[in-house]
């Protein structure tokens, strides 16, 4: 724990935001209502070097003006390569042969790629709000999954959003909304219609005798069907810290997952509404309850209840935004397999929510 603090308070002292620089150009997409998405497919080889090498000059713009950020002061950067190689140990064979090839394809060095598929689980930094939202809390049966994703941007990362939809051989096709060079998930949904998103949960049991967690989210995607299935996967993996794991399948099972190195307890909805932000609410009064977020969109939920759709869902995430911190906002529809996803502004929230339209009706060529 006196680790956490220690790496807490060195990323408090770092800029919040890099120089504004003129973009360098962004790796081919396809456009899709105004949002970029890129389809990939194959061996964990040809995923990686495609991506590395589609998106080479962002990836390395990104490294440079915003993740480098994280790691001017020495000491945190040597922690995170330290703690980079501890967690290397459970990847699979496959995640790091796309890692290595991801590496080749942008021309980055193996320890650069890997320390950002690593360095979440020493650094609490994804501050978010979700919700789920079933009858009897919504109308005409819907299921509706809500999520904003609060990270800093340092003024750069919100310009990079990009849904790659993944069609890895052997396993489920899922779509992480995320940016070029992070192949993990921290926020997805699988052909299945199986939905997750993450937020971190601060003064937990943390440990590096885990998968990294943006590896291990995206594993339930690429492997699990349902809610029951992602559970049971969840709780019988090595996990790394605390966070809260929202997860929603395409029958409106859901739940959230509170989780950390020693546990993994569920908090199912009632009266067909569950919300959660920053902390875990299983077990005993914690004065770290007094989230505002929480709150919020609990009073709104009540407010509508029985009465919501997407209109009011859009609502209830412009209600909580965390200013230049909210990157992404976005809505999944479980049972439709439909994504609508706003970002580009600051917040997100204020932008356009776009609906990704066909993400698995596409072949990969």
């Amino acid at each position: 724990m006196k680790r956490l603090f220690a790496l807490l308070a060195l990323a408090a002292a770092l800029p919040l935001f890099a120089e504004e620089k003129p973009l360098e150009s962004f790796g081919p997409t396809d456009d899709v209502n105004g949002v970029r998405v890129l389809h990939v497919g194959g061996s964990p080889r040809a995923i990686g070097k495609k991506l590395g090498k589609n998106f080479r000059d962002e990836i390395q713009y990104l490294f440079r003006e915003y993740f480098e950020t994280y790691t001017e002061d020495p000491e945190l950067r040597d922690r995170f390569i330290s703690s980079a190689h501890k967690l290397e140990k459970f990847l699979s064979a496959d995640e790091k042969a796309e890692l290595e090839a991801l590496a080749e394809g942008c021309e980055l060095p193996y320890e650069k790629v890997l320390v950002v598929h690593t360095f979440l689980d020493s650094i609490r930094t994804v501050n978010c709000s979700t919700f789920v939202l079933k009858p009897p809390a919504t109308t005409e049966g819907q299921v509706i999954f809500g999520r904003n994703l609060d990270f800093p941007g340092r003024g750069v990362a919100h310009k990079h959003a990009v849904v790659i939809v993944y069609e890895p051989k052997d396993r489920f096709a899922f779509a992480s909304i995320t940016w070029p060079g992070l192949n993990g998930v921290l926020s997805g949904m699988n052909e299945h219609g199986l939905c997750l998103a993450v937020m971190n949960v601060y003064n937990k049991e943390d440990s590096l005798k885990g998968v990294p967690y943006v590896m291990l989210f995206r594993r339930v995607l690429e492997t699990c069907r349902t809610f029951d299935e992602a559970v049971d996967f969840i709780t019988d993996a090595p996990r790394t810290c605390g966070n809260n794991l929202m997860v929603v399948d395409a029958k409106g099972r859901c739940g959230t997952l509170e989780i950390d190195h020693d546990t993994c307890r569920v908090r199912r909805p009632k009266d067909g509404a569950i919300i959660a932000t920053n902390h875990h609410r299983l077990g005993k009064p914690d004065p770290s309850w007094t989230c505002p977020r929480w709150f919020r969109l609990n009073q709104l939920e009540k407010t509508w209840h029985g009465k919501i759709g997407m209109d009011e869902a859009k609502k209830m995430l412009q209600s909580v935004p965390q200013g230049e911190l909210t990157l992404q906002s976005m809505i999944f529809l479980p049972k439709e397999k439909r994504l609508f996803l706003a970002t580009g502004s600051l917040p997100a929230t204020k932008g356009k929510f776009r609906e990704v339209e066909g993400i698995f009706n596409q072949t990969v060529k």
